[in-house]
């Protein structure tokens, strides 16, 4: 009985891990729209794709900052993100977050790897994106921060 009663919590913790079929595509839409706006400097999109508490934050620091943040280099300092790689997932609730590697290549930096936060906060139907300093930078309120440095 204690066996069938572990295994059972095992495939529990293992499923409820996981997004369905559709959140799944909704999350790989979005990630990739984010990915290419940033790349492409559409701040716009790029900013709309990004956690509603990210641009809150920076607009309150004034439009210069928020276009410096939302804003990609061009030319010679440019910065490229390539290759999204799926790493951890955790929820509370509605509240989802999945932590990506993306390769992030500079021109005057050596390339390497770096950390986005996928978040959802309904259930996976919608999904917003924060660098990792953004998800670590506690003046950003965010409801839950279920991943550690």
């Amino acid at each position: 009985m204690l066996k069938f009663f572990n295994f059972t919590m095992v495939l529990f913790l293992v499923f409820s891990c996981t997004l369905s079929a559709e959140q799944e595509n909704r999350l790989n839409k979005q990630l990739s729209k984010y990915v290419k706006s940033y790349n492409e400097n559409n701040t716009l999109e790029y900013a709309g794709l990004s956690h509603p508490a990210v641009v809150r934050y920076y607009t309150s620091l004034g439009d210069s900052e928020f276009i410096q943040h939302f804003s990609n280099e061009t030319g010679e300092n440019s910065v490229n993100l390539y290759n999204p790689l799926f790493r951890e997932m955790k929820s509370q609730g509605d509240w989802i977050e999945r932590k990506y590697t993306i390769y992030k290549e500079t021109r005057d930096d050596s390339d390497k790897n770096y950390e986005i936060y996928a978040i959802s906060s309904d259930a996976g139907n919608n999904w917003f994106f924060l660098t990792q300093e953004d998800y670590f930078l506690q003046k950003i309120p965010l409801k839950h921060r279920l991943f550690s440095k």
